[in-house]
Order: C-alpha cells, then sequence, then structure tokens
C-alpha cells in the first residue's frame, strides 16, 4: 500500500485537533438518549437535537446536507462521482447509568490524552472520524472518484427505525463503511432478538422489582421492594452480613434491597455480574417471604445465572461467531407478573425459529412464558471478499499489526446494507504508550461508565479510514 499521503494527513491533525475535539465534546454534552416522540422528532427532541447539530457542523464546512427529520436521520454529501461509498454513524446514546468515576456522563473531560463521557466512542467517534476524513480528502484534493454520503442516524441504540427508513427509501451506496466497530473489519453480525421472559404466577409480598433503562447493556443496579415483618426484617439482616453487592433501606412499611452488578455490553457479557441475579438468589433463600415468591426469584435466578443460554438449555457456539449470548438488561413487574428482558445474539448459521421454540419451551417448563419484542437476523459476508482483504493491508501498513477480519455479536447498521463493513474507531500502533492512568473493571467500554476513547488512538484511525475510503474507490471503479 502506498502511503504517499501520511504527510498531509498528519499536517492536517496537528492544526485542526483541538478545534475538532472542542466540536466533539460540545456534542457529547447532549443527552440524546431515545424519548418520547414529537413532531419533527421521532426519537424525542434530545436526539433530534443533537441530530441537528451533527448535521449543522458539516453545512458550516460547506457540505449539502438533508435532514429527513420525520425519519430521524441525515444525509451528508461531497462529491459527484457515478459510484457511491457510504459512511455510516449514529449521534444517540445508552442511558447515562450510574457510578461514574472521572465526570459526569454529560459532561466530557479530556484526561492524560483521554476523552471521557457518554457517547465519545459509540458513536460520536464515528461522526468525527468521518468528518475528519472527507475534510482531509477535500482540502488535499486526494483523488477519490466515487461520491461520499456520510448518513447520520438518530435510533440505532434503540430500535434502527432510522436505518430501516433509508434501507426503504434511498438508493443503496455501492459500498458501505461502519465507523461502529473495531478494525481492521467486521464481515458478519449475529441475529439480534429482544425478548422478554415473564412468570405466569404472581408475586405477593415482592411488590417491587426494577432496574434497566435497555435491552443491550447488563443490568447493574436494580431495587426490589418487599413487605416488611420483624421476621423478615431479622433473616435479611443476618443473610447480608456476607453480602457485598447487596444494600437494605426501610421504606414506610417496606424493606428496599438495591443489588449492584457490573456492566457490560449485551454483547460481550463476559465478567458482567448481573444485579437481577444477584437480588434474585439472594430471596430465594429468604424463608420469611412467601414460597410461591421464593419459587419465582428460584427460578428468576436460574434463567439469569448465564449470560449464554446454558441455563435453558439453548447455548451454541461455532467458529463463525462464537458463543451465543443471553443477556439482561431490565427487569420490572407488570400485574403482579415477574418480567426479566434480554438480548440474544446468535449465530447467522442457527434457525431463529427453531431457536426460539426452543427458548419458549425452556421457559415453559419453569412456568414462564415469552414476550418477544423484535427479531432481527444476522449475516456473514464471503470470506473470499476483496474488500476485506484490502482493508487488513491497510490496517497492517498503518498500524504495523498484522489482523484477520472477523464476525461479531455487535448490531451496527451494516445489516441492513449491501456490501456493508463496519470498522473501528481507534486504533494503536506498535509504539503506542500505555493507558496514563488506571481504569476501573466495568468501566470505560461502550454502554459502560466513564465511556472513553484514547484521541492519538482515534487519530490514527482516522488515516486508517482515508486509507481504506481510497482503497475502496479504487476498487468499486475499477469494476
Amino acid at each position: 500500500m502506498n502511503k504517499k499521503y501520511d504527510a498531509v494527513i498528519d499536517e492536517w491533525i496537528k492544526e485542526n485537533k483541538e478545534e475538532i475535539i472542542s466540536e466533539w465534546i460540545r456534542l457529547c454534552k447532549i443527552p440524546a438518549i431515545k424519548g418520547e416522540a414529537k413532531e419533527n422528532a421521532p426519537f424525542g427532541e434530545p436526539c433530534a437535537k443533537e441530530l441537528e447539530e451533527c448535521t449543522k457542523m458539516f453545512e458550516k464546512r460547506g457540505y449539502d446536507a438533508k435532514i429527513y427529520w420525520n425519519d430521524g436521520y441525515s444525509l451528508v454529501e461531497w462529491g459527484k462521482g457515478e459510484k457511491t461509498i457510504g459512511l455510516f454513524a449514529h449521534s444517540d446514546v445508552v442511558p447515562a447509568g450510574e457510578g461514574w468515576i472521572f465526570t459526569q456522563p454529560f459532561d466530557p473531560i479530556v484526561k492524560d490524552g483521554v476523552l471521557i463521557g457518554r457517547g465519545v466512542e459509540d458513536n460520536k467517534s464515528g461522526v468525527m472520524a468521518s468528518l475528519c476524513a472527507m475534510e482531509i480528502i477535500k482540502k488535499y484534493n486526494i483523488p477519490v472518484k466515487s461520491r461520499l454520503q456520510l448518513f447520520i442516524g438518530s435510533n440505532e441504540e434503540s430500535g434502527m427505525a432510522d436505518i430501516e427508513s433509508f434501507a426503504k427509501n434511498q438508493p443503496m451506496p455501492d459500498i458501505s463503511i461502519i465507523p461502529d466497530g473495531a478494525f481492521p473489519c467486521c464481515v458478519g453480525e449475529k441475529g439480534i432478538c429482544h425478548l422478554y421472559a415473564k412468570s405466569n404466577a404472581n408475586l405477593l409480598d415482592i411488590v417491587g422489582f426494577c432496574g434497566g433503562e435497555a435491552f443491550n447493556v447488563v443490568l447493574d443496579k436494580a431495587e426490589v421492594k418487599i413487605k416488611k415483618t420483624d421476621k423478615l426484617v431479622a433473616e435479611i439482616d443476618k443473610k447480608l452480613e456476607n453480602e457485598e453487592n447487596i444494600t437494605k433501606r426501610d421504606e414506610d412499611g417496606f424493606i428496599v434491597l438495591v443489588g449492584k452488578g457490573i456492566a457490560k455490553h449485551a454483547s460481550m457479557p463476559e465478567n458482567s455480574v448481573n444485579a437481577a441475579y444477584v437480588l434474585a438468589n439472594f430471596l430465594s433463600n429468604v424463608e420469611a417471604i412467601d414460597e410461591n415468591d421464593r419459587k419465582i426469584m428460584k427460578n428468576a435466578a436460574h434463567i439469569l445465572s448465564c449470560p449464554f443460554g446454558t441455563s435453558l438449555g439453548i447455548d451454541f457456539c461455532d467458529d463463525l461467531f462464537g458463543k451465543l449470548t443471553f443477556a439482561n438488561g431490565m427487569v420490572k413487574i407488570q400485574d403482579g407478573k415477574l418480567w426479566l428482558s434480554f438480548d440474544m445474539r446468535y449465530s447467522s448459521a442457527l434457525d431463529s425459529d427453531d431457536l426460539l421454540r426452543r427458548t419458549q419451551n425452556a421457559l415453559k417448563e419453569l412456568d414462564w412464558d415469552m414476550e418477544i419484542e423484535e427479531n432481527k437476523p444476522g449475516f456473514s459476508i464471503d470470506e473470499s471478499s476483496r474488500i476485506a482483504a484490502l482493508f487488513e493491508e491497510v490496517f497492517y501498513a498503518v498500524t504495523g499489526f498484522e489482523r484477520k477480519s472477523f464476525r461479531m455479536g455487535g448490531g451496527t447498521y451494516a445489516r441492513y446494507l449491501k456490501n456493508a463493513f463496519s470498522i473501528g474507531t481507534y486504533a494503536k500502533t506498535k509504539d503506542q504508550k500505555p493507558l496514563p492512568f488506571e481504569m476501573p473493571g466495568g468501566h470505560g467500554g461502550p454502554h459502560q461508565c466513564d465511556e472513553m476513547i484514547v484521541l492519538d488512538e482515534f487519530f490514527t484511525a482516522v488515516k486508517i479510514i482515508i486509507y481504506y475510503l481510497i482503497a475502496a474507490d479504487e476498487d468499486i471503479n475499477r469494476l
């Protein structure tokens, strides 16, 4: 690969770095979490405001841009080529979560070269990386024959209705690049099913059990409210002596227990701790509550005990996608019954109808039922793809690391597009210095508290993305 543009890329980054970081921080101050639909704000006013601000950032730099208000996305364009390369990023974020250490979620800071705040990586980094790449290509007349089109969405984290509208109503790009994954590139994604498991029996002594705001974040805090009796207080106080992850408070004739866990993205639940499991497992052994409630808690703990579906006998692993994941993100009591949400991600090699049938049968054996919210099939690109090979070559040339394309459990816009590859927005090089401070476990990642991105790694990614665009452009225009 010819790296002849390194000098101008480095020059632009040096001159514009501070301005880019300032714009980035400004965008991350908007709490773009899905809210109540209103006119011109189908996913809530904060999401619409964020989309507008992102789009204006491109407009003021001379790009053609249009917001599709009713569908919650905008399109930014540059160039006049017959072929189109699409870039796809999103401006909405998951809920803030509790337990931030370094700053408040929507008060982003730069600490020792690391940007910290909700959405700084997932996925404002995709918006900003696209801006940097397009600006550099435009300023230095880097020869890209294709028209560049950036899609900015506002519903990626809570349904992807934005990209569904795009796929239905807009021409499909010749190739699509989604800076919302990892390098060198992803060539397949698991199917994603969102469902609720719900108890058929009603709870009696337990009158409240709540926690979580999203399917795709492992539940890290939950509260349960129980009718108070002297016997219950005595037993719980005794059991809590050896329990580090549960605290208790009294509340007007009730006992409230608060369970603490460790959040992770639902697609990567390894080393997470589910707060609903912590509470359900604890309560299943409290003899002072009604036997019916103990049984429901025991079954809930059983269902929640493994984020890979093992407890229900639906676990699966293959060479393409690895393990099936089955992560809980929300808990509630509705009409007296306990409801547990699950984000299930499964290989494209599985028949989803059969998988869901087996899941429902396993729940029925526990006297539970199932309600499906949505089920979106995954995809897998042929391993002989020229684009994947080109991206691997570029990644090695820029970073010095030899890595292969991969498939993942994360869900991006790629599943709605043709010839689509999700990629990263940060990358280490062989001379990269280690993180200058320690980030506690359960912090720092997407969907976690203290979400972060190392700025030097981000600007390395910008360079990679520019060379990806050059490589993709040469490939689709030689056909």
